[in-house]
């Protein structure tokens, strides 16, 4: 039988937390990266595999939100992990430019943490800060292994959290896992041996092809659709592999999640998870959805089969689990991290649903540049008012006599007669609560740091997909399309259900902890929800 600390007991009967049943022994949290909160419902009736388990025998959360604005990858896996929003995480994008410095800085990027055998390296958890459910776990129970896999460092490690005992993922450039000092010294024998198999170029076909019949996708509208990414030349299947650029390739294909899934059930076997007397979390990061949709949108034949195949992967996984670890002894988290705007063009064409498509270099940096002469002129100031970034010179308008509140008035007033601009926030009304509401101006709250934040910044109208490219997708703003995320809560004894109240991606970590007995901080944005604890 697990038995628990005696503090832990005792803090959870002083907070009404008395355990109903055993710990689970596995708990895997799941974020299947762009997989937007509509799929469950519009592609469910697809699904046979481990999509269609988690959603059917889970207690899935279909009105789960992230309740923030930056909906990128950092953010989200931070937030899921902390259960706390990046104004206090502080990972509040996957790239920011440094106040004091200038210089743009990559969520997860560490200078001290060095390669591993030669691969990876230059990333850690150091600029997230806050603690995770996986350093909660460690702390009540050091025998336990906390362990991550992504197919992205940022997933990995952000999931993983400071105390993990390891955190993997995939590097393109050599089509195999790596990691960075941070965690390791070397690369434990079974990561080199699986490694030394080249799973890419003898476990990948030649091209990547769809898996069920054409006239499945064809439902979903043209296979061919100039706004989607090329590849090779087209934007149709079959998409073939080059060999020379395979790896980099695979990347972008659901060929990515079969290879993080079978290189994470080799780690569950070598490291004994699930089996050990404790409870051990692994965090998977699914990147593969987020890489296709980017590329050819989320009405495309190819995120159709990239759900397909995904579905039948878990699948597969969940019954291995299973047979490992049994049902009851098993708690399986999914979620995501964001959503993904659909390709502009394909919603006017096929929709009648009013979307623009904005290049950033020609719609939006030409305006900031007239705006900022404009400025310049009127105040007789030599020196450029509006900086890249989202930042002011407030030490230039205050020599010309400009105080910060007329200076934000009039940046203000000029920026919203940009189209595409909505509306501004500037750092003063971002880092304090209360005061005139405006539209998401909580959401921007929530996702503002203060010492690593702009001086402002910009809301986009809605379905508006500013980009540096002129095919593709994106997310990144607070609307629904990119913050609806599904929450789904499977095994260790929780029935079955569907609840459509709101709940958000905060919610998470301190459920988990509930479930799984271990304390957590008092201040965390987010609260155990009551239909999974009261299993």
């Amino acid at each position: 039988m697990h038995i628990l600390p005696l503090a832990l007991l005792l803090t959870a009967a002083l907070r009404g937390e008395a355990l109903a049943q055993e710990p689970p022994r596995l708990v895997v949290l799941i974020s299947i990266d762009q997989f937007r909160g509509d799929y469950p419902d519009r592609f469910g009736a697809y699904f046979t595999g481990g999509l269609r388990r988690l959603f059917e025998e889970g207690l899935w959360y279909a009105n789960a939100d992230l309740n923030y604005a930056s909906s990128e990858t950092g953010p989200g896996h931070a937030t899921i992990a902390t259960g706390t929003y990046p104004r206090q995480h502080g990972i509040h994008g996957n790239d920011w430019i440094d106040p004091r410095s200038r210089r743009s800085v990559y969520c997860v990027a560490d200078s001290a943490a060095l390669p591993v055998d030669g691969l990876g390296g230059g990333v850690s958890p150091r600029n997230l800060l806050r603690s995770t459910i996986g350093d909660w776990l460690k702390a009540a129970s050091p025998r336990s292994r906390v362990i991550s896999v992504s197919g992205k460092d940022r997933a990995a490690i952000l999931l993983g959290g400071h105390r993990a005992d390891a955190a993997y993922w995939y590097e393109s450039r050599s089509g195999r896992w790596v990691s960075s000092s941070y965690y390791l010294s070397r690369l434990p024998d079974w990561v080199r041996e699986y490694n030394a198999q080249d799973w890419v170029r003898n476990r990948v076909p030649e091209a990547w092809t769809r898996m069920a019949p054409e006239s499945l996708y064809a439902r979903q509208g043209p296979d061919a659709f100039p706004a989607e990414t090329p590849w090779n030349g087209s934007t149709a299947f079959p998409h073939p592999f080059d060999p020379k650029r395979k790896p980099a390739q695979v990347g972008n294909t659901p060929f990515l999640d079969f290879y993080t899934l079978d290189f994470a059930w080799r780690l569950i076997e070598a490291e004994n998870l699930g089996l050990r007397g404790v409870t051990d979390l692994l965090c998977l990061g699914l990147s593969a959805t987020d890489y296709v949709g980017h590329g050819f949108g989320p009405d495309s034949h190819e995120l159709l089969d990239q759900l397909l195949r995904l579905d039948r992967e878990l699948g597969r996984f969940l019954e291995r689990l299973e047979r490992r670890v049994g049902k009851n002894r098993l708690l399986v988290v999914l979620t995501a991290d964001h959503g993904v705007l659909e390709l502009p063009e394909f919603l006017e064409q096929f929709r009648g649903i009013p979307a623009r498509r904005l290049l950033y270099a020609e719609a939006i940096q030409p305006e900031l540049d007239r705006i900022d002469r404009t400025l310049r002129e009127r105040w007789g100031i030599g020196e450029r008012i509006l900086l890249p970034g989202g930042f002011l010179n407030y030490a230039a308008a205050r020599r010309a006599g400009v105080d910060s509140l007329e200076l934000e008035a009039q940046v203000r007033q000029e920026l919203l007669q940009v189209p595409a601009i909505v509306d501004v926030y500037f750092r003063r009304e971002l880092v304090r609560d209360g005061g005139p509401d405006r539209p998401y101006l909580g959401y921007f709250r929530r996702s503002y740091h203060p010492a690593r934040g702009e001086d402002f910044q910009l809301r986009y109208g809605e379905r508006s997909l500013v980009t540096s490219r002129p095919f593709g997708t994106t997310h990144g703003s607070p609307y629904r399309y990119d913050t609806h995320v599904p929450i789904v809560f499977w095994g260790a004894g929780i029935p079955p259900a569907r609840s459509d109240r709101a709940v958000y991606s905060v919610d998470i970590a301190p459920t988990i902890a509930r479930l799984i007995g271990v304390p957590y901080p008092e201040d965390l944005a987010g609260k155990p929800l009551e239909e999974v604890i009261r299993r």
